[in-house]
């Protein structure tokens, strides 16, 4: 009777502990705030085709962003005039967005490695930031 009481404890005991840890994941994840995601984390560079895409969710609605690129060398730009659509935060607080980055790549602006992504307010005050990673393929020597 005893070991079925002790197993019946630690079974509540579990569960408990269980639940707790889930609650306590999701009071975190609540007030973590807006979040930028990267759907393209590991990009290929080319001159014709090159995309980074992006959605954020947990924004304020109808929220006014800006995305801005910050390469490996520490210089920040605003990319918004190559976003396709322009991310506008819906009613539910999500957007979406796509950068052509073609251009920096072929004006030598981005370089392989880790650069960052970040999404401001409309007074550029930094709400969220997400890293994205260029790769360039190896030019194959000719015999």
């Amino acid at each position: 009777m005893k070991r079925a009481f002790r197993g019946l404890m630690v079974a509540i005991l579990v569960v408990s502990v269980a639940g707790l840890m889930g609650c306590a994941a999701m009071q975190a994840e609540e007030e973590s705030g807006p979040m930028v995601y990267n759907s393209t984390p590991v990009v290929k560079m080319d001159r014709k085709a090159t995309f980074v895409d992006l959605y954020g969710t947990g924004f304020a609605p109808e929220e006014e962003v800006r995305i801005l690129f910050t390469g490996p060398d520490g210089v920040q730009s605003d990319v918004g005039y190559a976003l396709k659509p322009e991310p506008k935060v819906d009613a539910n607080g999500n957007w979406v967005a796509r950068w052509n980055a073609s251009r920096y790549v072929a004006k030598k602006l981005i370089k392989a490695g880790t650069a960052t992504i970040t999404v401001t307010d409309a007074e550029y005050n930094t709400i969220a930031t997400v890293p994205v990673a260029f790769w360039e393929e190896k030019k194959k020597k000719k015999k």
